[in-house]
């Protein structure tokens, strides 16, 4: 074979013998085998296995060829040689006389084209009721940033991702905080290293990856892009942030001092959204009771739980919160309007709560003496006998719970501003 002629860009095919043939056990006289009888005449079989030649190559610029993709493949219409060359252990080509370099490249994009990070549902039949919204990340995306920041400033637990590839044929991980099955976070030996787990990451899927909570280290989250040629990577890296403020307090049940416990409920609402329901500055004086406690149960929520001695210390993000202090038949103690800023802690005090109001309807009267009087000599073990009733928690409905009632008749929530 001779070099051929190649255009200025081109690439050049070299070819050479080696080892020399002479005296080797493939080379055998011609008429031997029943061919042509003149003189000198030798052919060279390759039956067992012969390397007759080697082919390299050289590019007529300083350019880089990437070979990734090229595939060595037979010509057409060329004549038998009984020649086999063997490419790798998968690719081997025999009986032609003629091969050719194809150039079908697997892809190299290992680019995503799109990046969102988004919450709730969307109601195609009501799209009022929808509540899915999409967050801006910082910068906006761009496939060749690979570096992103999101600053939530709100309260939520879990995050969708949608990913889309550059290029159908790529693949990708994503790779997220690992948790216990308790839903807390993973570290290492240290205490300080977080743990993280690698999964698949389907193409234009929605996934929901869980947020560190307000307090713990940022979410970081990395989709790796693998290209179809499996060689090119690119790893994009999503930090999300959770400004916060902090709420303590304490509460205290006098019916329960003797036990040393005050454990009550907190619920922490957007002003915002109570104002759709509520307007605190035309809610009157309660003289019959209201429902304003079943509509802010109907609301959206952060709910807690105080610790046991009524403790209680909750990380919030920014923000105008409602705060209700609340326990089972005893009055609602609400916060309005609390403007909470980061990096900020507000500390509501000791709050007793004053138990009675069996209904909560916001004030303690004659139906609940009524209802209390109706139970007297009761226990919570009795059928139908509701256990918040009984505020000593000591089984007994008893003079200890009508008392209690007697002494707080007329008093009404209190609303702190």
């Amino acid at each position: 074979m001779s070099d051929s002629a190649t255009p200025a860009n081109g690439m050049r095919l070299a070819t050479a013998f080696s080892p020399p043939v002479e005296n080797s056990e493939h080379i055998i006289e011609k008429d031997d085998i029943g061919g042509d009888t003149t003189e000198g005449k030798k052919v060279i079989t390759t039956q067992g296995g012969v390397l007759l030649g080697k082919m390299s190559f050289k590019m007529l610029t300083d350019e880089r060829l990437d070979m990734t993709g090229f595939e060595l493949v037979k010509g057409s219409n060329t004549p038998q040689t009984g020649i086999k060359i063997n490419l790798d252990a998968t690719h081997s080509f025999e009986a032609q006389s003629v091969f050719r370099f194809t150039n079908e490249v697997a892809s190299k994009d290992a680019d995503l084209s799109n990046l969102v990070l988004s919450s709730g549902k969307v109601n195609e039949e009501n799209p009022d009721e929808s509540t899915y919204k999409e967050y801006n990340l910082t910068p906006a995306f761009d496939k060749e940033t690979k570096n992103y920041t999101l600053t939530l400033l709100e309260h939520l637990d879990i995050i969708d991702i949608t990913a889309t590839q550059s290029n159908e044929f790529a693949t990708m991980k994503i790779k997220t905080p690992k948790r216990d099955e308790k839903g807390n976070l993973m570290y290492e030996e240290d205490g300080t290293t977080i743990i993280y787990e690698e999964k698949e990451l389907t193409n234009e899927e929605k996934t929901g990856v869980t947020l560190n909570k307000l307090g713990e280290p940022d979410t970081i989250i990395t989709i790796h892009v693998t290209a179809e040629n499996n060689i090119i990577e690119n790893e994009y890296q999503i930090i999300i942030k959770r400004p916060y403020g902090i709420i303590k307090g304490s509460i205290y049940t006098d019916p329960t001092a003797s036990k040393g416990t005050h454990k009550a409920n907190i619920r922490i609402y957007k002003s915002s959204l109570v104002s759709t329901k509520i307007d605190w500055s035309t809610l009157g004086t309660v003289e019959n009771g209201d429902n304003v406690h079943e509509e802010l149960l109907k609301l959206e929520a952060q709910e807690y739980e105080t610790n046991d001695d009524g403790t209680y210390e909750i990380y919030v993000a920014p923000g105008k919160y409602d705060i209700l202090l609340d326990k089972p038949a005893y009055l609602d103690c609400i916060y309005i309007e609390q403007q909470i800023e980061e990096g900020e802690e507000y500390d509501l005090g000791n709050k007793v709560l004053t138990p009675g109001d069996l209904d909560k309807n916001g004030i303690i009267n004659g139906s609940d003496l009524s209802t209390m009087k109706n139970i007297y000599g009761m226990y919570t073990t009795d059928e139908n006998i509701n256990a918040d009733y009984d505020f000593n928690e000591d089984t007994a409905i008893d003079g200890g719970e009508v008392s209690y009632v007697k002494t707080n008749y007329l008093k009404t929530r209190e609303i702190i501003e």
